[in-house]
């Protein structure tokens, strides 16, 4: 328990606004506007070179300067780090990599409809690519007499277009890489039980009064870190799971989950992320000395307890201490994660200080997994309004660019929220869409009449509609997974 759990729990901004606040992730390709804008640029430069070949001869200067412009967009593309870039076609929208383009997706429907015409779906360009490529690609999309994948290489080839790569499929595509995925969520899930298992050791050596050992927990780290590194959803996912009979331990695994990811967003190395992931789960211990009666009561805390409960900062920093880590940060974090970003909050300060950035880190993920987790004295929050509840706090309770990034990591939809739709059907976020915050990628489950499917859908909210030019489906409500009949959403991400 928190007190930010019990404070108000207003959304005072829309879905939209938060969306529009947050900083994407930075291992978003096109995370800045300028960087979008030379995505953008590369559909637009493509499409116009394609209309412009079709309408006059080669030797045309129009038709040669928007070549020359196809081939500016591809260098400033790669200058931006790119060694290729692909342009994706997938069920029927505009992608740069996995950044959809829902405008060019509507404005150049002409270029999709020739690259499905041509079983193209991915066009890859590389570093080298040329004016002379420019004039082949842009040539293989007018041909019209060319309707298979192996004849569009073929030309390719003929024309000495080196620099280019086509594909039927795109890397957008799940069942891609369906089977290594379902591997790595697996051994996440293992790795994720052992913790269960270690964390309830810890807490009994503590109560007994014993001094516990940091190497299992240290190994926990190590070992969430490498499934992180390897696939992150399958982490991230793993904060899904909800224990109501182990709260407390699946509450600091789940904490030190969302702190890694959120610290490696931010760019801390690696021994500095085993140092955050080590004191994420050791930064509530004292709460082994507050009486369970007073930690789950349903009604409002009296002042007395209240000091008791605020004890805990205290008393963890103070168990720490005795138990003398190598690395301090445990201690540290401990002690100020009720602090506060303004350093109003708990223990109080006797001379102008700030709290460290972990402990900001820690004090950010630790308020999200409360608000969302059901416990005795509250229900869930939904995760929505548990992010808007969030970016409420910052600049007092919070950090604010920390609040920012971690609404980018989770998404305003975050894997394991369950959603309607506007056409009546219900499903699970299973993927966060970094280019688009509002739209993630859901399992639909359950259809318009309420009737569950035999197999849960695939459905990605930023693909364009053909016949309307605009999304196909929305989300109109974030509910709880038990109003949907859903038990345990982990399964489906």
């Amino acid at each position: 328990m928190t007190d930010e759990t019990r404070s108000n729990e207003e959304r005072l901004e829309t879905n939209e606004e938060i969306a529009s606040l947050a900083q994407p992730a930075s291992r978003t390709p096109f995370a800045t506007a300028k960087r979008l804008e030379r995505a953008r640029d590369l559909a637009r430069t493509f499409a116009v070179a394609q209309t412009n070949a079709s309408l006059y001869p080669a030797s045309h200067p129009l038709v040669m300067q928007s070549n020359a412009d196809f081939v500016a967009a591809v260098s400033a593309v790669m200058a931006l780090g790119f060694e290729d870039v692909t342009i994706n076609v997938y069920k029927g929208t505009l992608f740069i990599e996995d950044h959809v383009l829902p405008e060019e997706s509507v404005t150049y429907r002409k270029l999709i409809v020739d690259l499905l015409a041509h079983e193209v779906s991915a066009v890859t360009l590389d570093y080298a690519f040329s004016e002379n490529d420019a004039v082949a690609l842009v040539g293989l999309m007018n041909e019209s007499s060319i309707s298979e994948i192996g004849k569009s290489r073929e030309y390719l080839e003929s024309k000495g277009a080196t620099a280019v790569k086509l594909a039927e499929t795109t890397d957008l595509d799940s069942a891609v890489k369906e089977a290594e995925e379902r591997q790595n969520k697996l051994e996440a899930r293992q790795d994720y039980d052992k913790g269960v298992t270690i964390m309830r050791d810890v807490e009994t050596q503590v109560k007994l009064g014993k001094v516990f050992e940091v190497g299992p927990l240290q190994n926990l780290v190590g070992n969430l870190l490498d499934n992180l590194f390897k696939d992150p959803a399958a982490v991230l996912g793993l904060t899904a799971i909800r224990s109501h009979d182990d709260y407390t331990l699946n509450h600091s695994i789940n904490v030190c989950i969302l702190s890694l990811s959120l610290g490696a967003t931010l760019g801390l190395d690696a021994e500095s992320l085993k140092s955050l992931g080590l004191s994420a789960l050791l930064y509530d211990l004292g709460k082994v000395r507050i009486p369970e009666g007073i930690l789950n009561k349903e009604g409002p805390l009296s002042a007395d307890e209240w000091q008791i409960v605020k004890s805990h900062a205290s008393e963890g920093a103070d168990l720490l201490k005795r138990i003398q880590l190598v690395d301090q940060m445990p201690m540290v974090v401990a002690y100020e994660h009720h602090q506060r970003h303004d350093m109003q909050g708990y223990p109080e300060v006797s001379a102008p200080s700030e709290q460290h950035l972990f402990s900001k880190i820690v004090a950010l993920c630790d308020a999200y997994d409360a608000m969302t987790t059901r416990r005795p004295f509250r229900r869930e929050i939904r995760p929505d309004k548990a992010l808007a509840v969030l970016m409420q706090g910052r600049n007092k309770a919070y950090d604010p660019s920390i609040t920012k990034a971690l609404v980018a990591m989770l998404g305003i939809y975050p894997m394991g929220a369950v959603v309607t739709m506007n056409d009546g059907t219900t499903g699970v976020v299973f993927r966060v869409n970094r280019d688009d915050l509002l739209r993630p990628r859901i399992r639909r489950l359950i259809d318009q009449a309420g009737r569950w499917l035999e197999q849960p859908e695939t459905v990605d909210l930023r693909l364009i509609s053909e016949e309307s030019g605009t999304f196909s489906l929305s989300i109109t409500d974030c509910i709880p997974a038990a109003e949907a009949g859903i038990e345990d959403v982990w399964q489906y991400l």
